[in-house]
């Protein structure tokens, strides 16, 4: 990988986990509304649903669809996905007051911690006289997280789908994001850790991608994203200092 002089980052699960994952908190909240179940099953029906759609979202992608966000539709996503796993999982009624539950204690900013290898890759990305950003489907307090996590001393530029109008997988983001990084698509590196809304989007707005694979503290931690997909093993890495050798 030649000529990058520019890095955009994804957040979640790239450079930052939840302490308490989004499955441990569905089952948790499950199981207080009288139907026990734990993480893994929470997971497993998401991710099973999840892989269904996943070659008709691409095909809707790769037929020039795009892709708008707000703070408004980010909560909307939770809430939808909530509802299903409450519906499959016998959960009667009572949906919205535990989705609230579970935005309070899922995006709360103290659930969050950064990967060990972040901050010492970020200094040693930045010493090689790359710049660096995150592009993060995220609502728009997400700059707060980043100051709290001391990640935004490190960056040069930071695009959030909520406060841009429009997410990933869609090219126009993306494009803002060459934009702030000031440099050509060709020069930027991608990294996150979902197929389609990284590596398929940015690919598709001519920027360089890596999948990362986060392991146990990925957001199907059960199951590798690059699983079933077309992706050469070279574009795949597990932390940032594997970024980095493949510079």
């Amino acid at each position: 990988m030649r000529n990058i002089q520019a890095i955009s980052l994804d957040v979640g699960w790239t450079l930052a986990y939840p302490q308490e994952s989004m499955w441990a908190i569905f089952a948790d909240l499950c199981t207080s509304a009288g139907v026990r179940t734990d993480p893994t099953a929470c997971e497993q029906l998401v991710r099973s649903l999840w892989t269904f759609g996943q070659t008709r979202a691409e095909e809707h992608f790769r037929s020039g669809a795009e892709y708008a966000d707000s703070d408004e539709d980010f909560a909307a996503q939770f809430a939808t996905l909530g509802g299903i796993i409450f519906a499959q999982l016998g959960v009667a009624d009572g949906h919205s007051e535990l989705m609230q539950r579970f935005l309070q204690r899922f995006w709360s900013r103290d659930n969050w911690q950064i990967f060990p290898d972040v901050i010492e890759s970020l200094h040693e990305l930045r010493g090689r006289g790359l710049r660096l950003g995150v592009l993060s489907n995220a609502p728009t307090d997400l700059p707060l997280l980043l100051d709290q996590l001391g990640i935004s001393p490190l960056l040069d530029f930071c695009v959030v789908s909520a406060r841009a109008g429009v997410k990933k997988p869609d090219r126009r983001v993306f494009a803002m994001t060459v934009q702030r990084a000031g440099v050509a698509a060709e020069s930027v590196l991608h990294v996150g850790d979902m197929y389609l809304e990284d590596i398929v989007g940015g690919a598709a707005a001519g920027l360089n991608t890596l999948l990362i694979e986060r392991g146990n503290r990925a957001l199907f931690p059960n199951f590798r994203e690059s699983e079933g997909r077309t992706i050469e093993s070279d574009k795949i890495v597990s932390d940032l200092s594997q970024v980095l050798q493949r510079l």
